[in-house]
């Protein structure tokens, strides 16, 4: 009887796992910066003065990781490079996996020229839903952005453009 429990429990972990929303949210005003599966995990990078680490939890347990203390490894790996027949049709079709909640692009790059170039480009993309982009000429810069996923859709991707 106790089997058949945990049976149930990992079949139901592994389907929300499969089946749960994947959101990424960043919003450069708060420092917001967020990777989710709401009920299994949540990772936060926090800025602070002079650091950046990163904080979160995983089932509960809370972590903290300063990436300041972080060794890097001093060994070389040798890479070889090897192409694959799909892997451009799968950066083809991964946009079509992710569904963007809100996106609200406030842009200057201080290039006068390119700020006017991306006036009539932000004009076409703004006719969307949920997406508001515009350009100005004040120095300011704001990110706002809610994109979500589920893994199932992207491991579905990797399979059918195998």
């Amino acid at each position: 009887m106790i089997w058949y429990i945990l049976i149930i429990l990992f079949i139901t972990l592994l389907t929300w796992l499969l089946l749960g929303p994947v959101i990424l949210r960043l919003n450069s005003d708060r420092n917001q910066y967020q990777l989710m599966l709401p009920g299994v995990i949540k990772v936060s990078v926090v800025p602070s003065q002079d650091l950046i680490y990163i904080k979160g939890w995983i089932f509960f347990v809370p972590f903290r990781l300063d990436l300041s203390k972080l060794s890097r490894a001093r060994g070389k790996k040798s890479r070889k490079s090897r192409k694959r027949s799909g892997s451009l049709r799968i950066i083809k079709s991964v946009p079509d996996a992710f569904q963007v909640n809100r996106l609200w692009l406030d842009l200057d790059t201080d290039d006068f020229m390119l700020n006017a170039w991306l006036i009539p480009a932000f004009l076409a993309l703004n006719e969307h839903r949920n997406i508001e982009m515009q350009v100005n000429f004040e120095g300011r810069l704001f990110l706002d952005l809610d994109l979500r996923t589920r893994i199932a859709s992207l491991l579905w991707l990797i399979i059918k453009n195998r």
